[in-house]
This record gives structure tokens, sequence and C-alpha cells, in this order.
């Protein structure tokens, strides 16, 4: 087999299929492809980064161990679906994970910029959100899938995937319009 051809060139379906035939450089390139938006997606869905680069990692060795189970299609869903039920085990094995207690605690000091507080704020409300909200929510916004792929990649319909991410939304609405309220009502009151 040859590698002298450029595997940038190739769809992530074609370089699988050719990393299935033995092509290492297939596989870099799909790591390559992917590495950011995987890790993004860890750290969102579990909210701890050392935990999520362990978990990241282990996501591409199985990808490398478990590659002649891809039998085609839409590789990015199935690399997700596998990112999507490591995150779900290590949520559920993981039962020290960072409270919503110790985020809010962060939130205390009074010289924080607005920016800061609200992504605090943000990533609080987004904590507090039912897990398949949380987890379409990441996926649609954070990692940039398309509702089909969503609904791929959870194994939900995909009328169920775009409720979750309207109520989702609805919710993170209603849990940050008291501080908005409260920030603009301050901000008016010393003009």
């Amino acid at each position: 087999m040859s590698n002298s051809y450029d595997t940038a060139q190739l769809t992530d379906e074609d370089l699988m299929g050719q990393f299935q035939e033995g092509n290492e450089k297939a596989f870099v390139e799909l790591y390559d492809r992917y590495n950011r938006r995987l890790y993004g997606y860890c750290v969102k869905m579990l909210n701890d980064k050392v935990l999520a680069e362990d978990l990241f990692q282990e996501i591409f060795i199985r990808v490398s161990r478990k590659r002649d189970h891809f039998r085609g299609g839409n590789f990015s869903g199935w690399l997700f679906a596998i990112a999507r039920n490591q995150c779900l085990n290590a949520l559920r094995d993981n039962v020290t994970h960072t409270s919503l207690d110790d985020v809010s605690g962060m939130l205390t000091a009074p010289d924080l910029e607005l920016y800061d507080e609200t992504s605090e704020l943000l990533k609080e409300a987004i904590e507090k959100l039912p897990d398949e909200m949380k987890e379409a929510l990441i996926l649609r916004v954070y990692s940039g899938f398309s509702y089909q792929e969503i609904a791929e990649i959870t194994g939900a319909k995909l009328a169920t995937v775009k409720v979750r991410i309207h109520r989702a939304k609805i919710r993170l609405h209603d849990l940050l319009t008291p501080f908005f309220a409260e920030h603009y009502s301050k901000q008016n009151s010393t003009i």
C-alpha cells in the first residue's frame, strides 16, 4: 500500500478506512482533526480538566483498538458516541466531581470582570441542567454538531434532541435572568 498521497485531502471516513488498512498517518490526521473539539467536549461534559484529559486519551486509544468496529457511515458521530459513553461512565463512576457549591464559592471575588463572572455563572447554570439537556446543549453549542448528528450520537430521536436543546436554553435563561436583572439594576442606580 502506498502512503505517498496527502491524507489531508481525504474525508474522515476515508481516513478511517486507510487506518483500518494499517496507515498510521491516517490515524494521526484524524487525531489532528478532532483533538481540540473532542477534548473540549470532554471538559464540558465532565467539568474537570484532569479527568477530561485522561478520558480524552482513553477515547483515542479505544478508537485505535476498535478500528475494525467502524463500518462506515459518519465517523464524527461514531467518535463522539464513543466519547459520550466514556463521559457518562466517568460521571457515573466518579462520585467526587465538583459540586455546584464549590463552583459558586469561586464566584465571590468582587473584582471579577462582568465577562468572567458571566462565564462562570454560565458554567454553573449548565451544570444545573439535567444530564440529557446538558449533553445535547454541549454537543450543539460547544461541539458544533447538527441536531441529526446529536440524535445519532445519543441514540435519541431527532425531535427529542430538539426539545432537549430548546428546554435547556429556556432553563439557562431562567437561571441567568436574576443575575442580569440584579447587575443592570445596580448599574442603573449608579447613573
